[in-house]
């Protein structure tokens, strides 16, 4: 059986980011050549469509910026934000734990908010509060990114992740039809099942399983 954690990435390099500035301005900032936390921004918001994959960079970068620095594992904490969450039990705990220097090699706090729009209002401005850039890294994901607090974005550097054109997820199908066993049909034929997912990293990963099924199934031949 396929295991689908074989195809999380593991770099940036296997992160499909649309926007380049975002991308550039994102690698910067893990490698240190952008200073971060610095200047007051100690949060990177990742904004854009349902599927594009914001979560799972989101708990990639950590990890990322822990090794730059000469760490390893960032050891960071990962918060679900529910619909209409009040967070202050939440922002509490997050203040806590940035209080103090934390045992990585870093230093440095690691909060990842999945869809922090969902906080209320109250809870996003408590969570402004403590963004003081001392010890705290935020990582936010968000759809909406105008239900975001103004102060949570002015100190946050923000990523977007738009719907990627179809040819920048060919290199990810075709590890999942390769891994399934199939023989590869060719890019063209690739291409509009792709588009149809409409950018959704969920739905191009499914239609590439059933891409790889069908090769099987046909022998190769006349596979779309």
């Amino acid at each position: 059986m396929m295991n689908d954690k074989e195809f999380l990435p593991i770099s940036l390099d296997e992160i499909v980011i649309s926007d380049v500035l975002s991308k550039d301005m994102l690698t910067k900032i893990v490698n240190k050549v952008i200073p971060f936390p610095a200047f007051g921004k100690c949060g990177i918001i990742l904004h854009g469509p349902y599927g594009t994959g914001k979560t799972t960079l989101g708990k990639l970068i950590p990890d990322l910026m822990e090794k730059a620095r000469g760490g390893c594992n960032a050891h960071s904490d990962f918060y679900q934000c529910a619909q209409g969450m009040n967070g202050v039990t939440l922002v509490s705990q997050i203040q806590t734990a940035t209080q103090y220097v934390s045992l990585n090699g870093s230093g440095l706090h690691y909060s990842i908010l999945d869809e922090v729009d969902n906080m209320t209002v109250a809870a996003q401005a408590s969570l402004k509060a403590i963004m003081t850039g001392l010890h705290g890294i935020f990582i936010m994901t968000t759809n909406d990114i105008t239900a975001v607090d103004k102060g949570v974005v002015n100190r946050s550097h923000v990523i977007h992740m738009m719907a990627a054109k179809p040819h920048d997820w060919l290199p990810l199908v075709k590890r999942v039809i390769t891994a399934c066993g199939a023989p590869l049909p060719p890019d063209a034929s690739l291409i509009p099942v792709i588009g149809a997912c409409n950018g959704s990293a969920r739905d191009i990963c499914s239609a590439a399983v059933e891409v790889a099924i069908q090769s099987i199934q046909t022998g190769g031949s006349n596979v779309l």
